[in-house]
């Protein structure tokens, strides 16, 4: 059992840090519609699982929108889809697939009655997002139902941003991983949308970044990490934090996922 989870997190980890091209699908459904919603993605598990195991995809995750209470949840999505490639290839010859037939194949014991049902579903209102994945850490956890991230929105300000993620806050991530702070980083640029509901981002972001956080610094870590901190440091986080716009900060959970 050891031998094959040790095996699991090796595949993730291979899957994770070299898929290139990442499409981030947020949905919105209406309260009556959740459970047909979520019926709807178990069907889709088992249809991206197989894509994966044809070379048609790299991965599949769903993950649910984290909200305070009700009220900031009002006018933001419930779900996020992300689905993973390796390169534009790859994409296109997922693309080229008929989906539906594909999917039939699958769900082969399926009645054609009982497969548009399931098909018939409901999908939700979404928006979708091409991704490219720039920078990550490596990845030395393992995915558990249940896994939180924050997944932050960033609109870079000069030609520097780029590389103020990938020389310093990426070594930054990597201590916090080193001391159990943080289980995972990673590093995006949005390469388009295509926008179809309601959204509270105005179009104009560049770029993403993903935390998957750790334990908790204890206030005299805190105090004492704050207080190590050189000059090349400061100025490092000053001119890098310069460098960016902080647009806003979403908190998820992982429900479903495939590699």
């Amino acid at each position: 059992m050891r031998k094959q989870l040790l095996s699991m997190i090796f595949i993730l980890s291979i899957s994770i840090s070299f898929s290139q091209l990442i499409t981030h699908t947020s949905v919105r459904v209406d309260d009556s519609e959740r459970q047909g919603y979520l019926e709807l993605e178990e069907f889709w598990s088992k249809i991206h699982e197989q894509a994966v195991k044809d070379g048609l995809s790299q991965g599949w995750m769903l993950w649910e929108f984290v909200y305070k209470d009700d009220e900031q949840a009002i006018g933001n999505p419930d779900f996020l889809i992300m689905n993973f490639h390796k390169d534009s290839l790859q994409r296109q010859k997922a693309f080229s697939v008929d989906i539906k037939d594909y999917a039939r194949k699958i769900h082969s014991k399926l009645s054609k009655r009982n497969f548009d049902k399931k098909w018939s579903l409901p999908r939700g209102k979404r928006n979708n997002y091409q991704l490219q994945r720039l920078d990550n850490t490596n990845w030395i956890s393992s995915l558990e139902k249940g896994n939180e991230i924050y997944l932050n929105v960033f609109k870079a300000l000069n030609d520097d941003y780029e590389s103020y993620e990938m020389e310093y806050f990426k070594k930054m991530a990597e201590k916090q991983i080193i001391n159990g702070t943080r289980k995972w980083w990673e590093f995006n640029k949005i390469l388009s949308s295509n926008v179809n509901t309601e959204t509270s981002l105005d179009g104009s972001q560049t770029h993403v970044t993903i935390d998957m956080p750790g334990r908790s610094l204890s206030d005299e870590e805190r105090e004492e990490m704050w207080a190590k901190r050189s000059f090349v440091d400061k100025m490092m986080q000053k001119n890098g934090s310069a460098s960016r716009e902080f647009v806003k900060r979403y908190n998820l959970k992982l429900l479903m996922w495939q590699f």
